[in-house]
């Protein structure tokens, strides 16, 4: 007969490291478009020549950065003269600190008490021997854009790609840049209901053993994934819901398990809190102190010498690392007031 519980050597997770966000599938589902456009930016530099600059842009969890880590592993397995060189600007948000994360990428360890400008001189010298695909993920984090200066001006073959949730980031930069940079521009819309249910079901396959969901747990988690717009918020539920079970000691994910697992959503987290800047964690902490009042109540407990549309901005970017919740609440002919609230809004999760 067989049982319904686990041993304590057994799991219902085959590979948990498929339920990371960082995770490359094998095969990339419903992004076959953007990945072709993407490789094909690339591609003139096989040809010697420099390859093409290229903006993406779209809404968070909607596979920018997943699509194009896929497309420069691919060329980094199938091309010995392509380097590709990835950075997230949220870590690494000046041309200084992108410049120690490259060297650190090369494996070039000559860095202690070298200024940007030389750092740069001795990493042309090795970046020039190939041809570079820069990636600079979360573009819009970065203080200055000296880096991107360097690269267009020292590095002999090269594409620079720039992803970001903020659609009229390049616009706002300076106009020579713009110009210089020349870059095409990519948007990456959000899956529907069917590509998001698709996903889940590829995550699943990796993730876990065989048969482990009843039936209706899958598309309820698909549901949820879908109404957030964020891939990464199913793959929090599908690792929560496993969790659960396990924790039971049961072989089957049941819906309960699932919607104990959607109550658990306020604490869904893309960045870490220490992944934070100070400036970035004071304004989380205060957020948490004052959750659900007005943002510009909010604002005025900052005492930091920053302007209101700085501050809103820092708010946004907690925001997009699904820190806090946002809300604008309409007040008729007085227009609106906007809302700020510590994790996920209890809207959001709720059946």
């Amino acid at each position: 007969m067989q049982k319904d519980f686990l041993e304590s050597s057994e799991s219902i997770f085959l590979n948990d490291a498929a339920l990371d966000y960082n995770f490359i599938p094998g095969i990339l589902l419903h992004r076959e478009g953007q990945q072709a456009y993407i490789g094909n930016s690339i591609k003139l530099l096989e040809q010697g020549r420099n390859g093409r600059n290229l903006f993406i842009f779209g809404a968070p969890g909607i596979g920018k950065t997943l699509a194009t880590k896929y497309v420069l592993k691919q060329v980094e397995n199938n091309s010995d003269e392509i380097m590709p060189i990835y950075v997230n600007c949220w870590k690494h948000d000046t041309s200084y600190k992108i410049l120690l994360e490259i060297c650190n990428l090369i494996d070039y360890k000559f860095i202690q008490y070298k200024a940007t400008d030389q750092l740069m001189k001795d990493v042309k010298l090795l970046l020039n021997k190939k041809s570079i695909v820069l990636c600079l993920d979360e573009i819009d984090k970065l203080q200055d854009f000296s880096i991107l200066y360097y690269f267009l001006e020292d590095i002999f073959k090269r594409s620079l790609i720039f992803i970001t949730n903020d659609k009229g980031w390049i616009n706002n930069i300076d106009a020579r840049l713009n110009s210089r940079l020349y870059a095409d521009k990519l948007e990456f819309k959000p899956y529907n209901y069917d590509e998001t249910l698709d996903i889940l079901k590829q995550r699943l396959e990796y993730a876990f053993v065989k048969n482990v969901f009843e039936k209706g747990c899958l598309e309820l988690i698909a549901k949820k994934t879908f109404e957030l717009n964020d891939v990464r918020a199913g793959i929090f539920l599908l690792k929560e819901a496993g969790d659960i079970t396990e924790a039971r000691a049961s072989k089957k994910i049941t819906m309960d398990d699932v919607e104990k697992a959607v109550s658990r959503l306020q604490e869904f987290k893309i960045k870490q809190d220490s992944e934070l800047n100070n400036e970035q964690n004071e304004i989380l902490e205060l957020v948490k102190k004052h959750s659900g009042k007005q943002i510009k109540d909010i604002f005025n407990h900052y005492k930091k010498g920053v302007s209101y549309r700085t501050f809103r901005r820092r708010l946004e970017e907690l925001r997009d690392a699904k820190l806090i919740t946002l809300e604008e609440k309409s007040l008729g002919d007085r227009g609106k007031v906007a809302y700020a609230y510590f994790g996920l809004n209890k809207k959001l999760v709720e059946f």
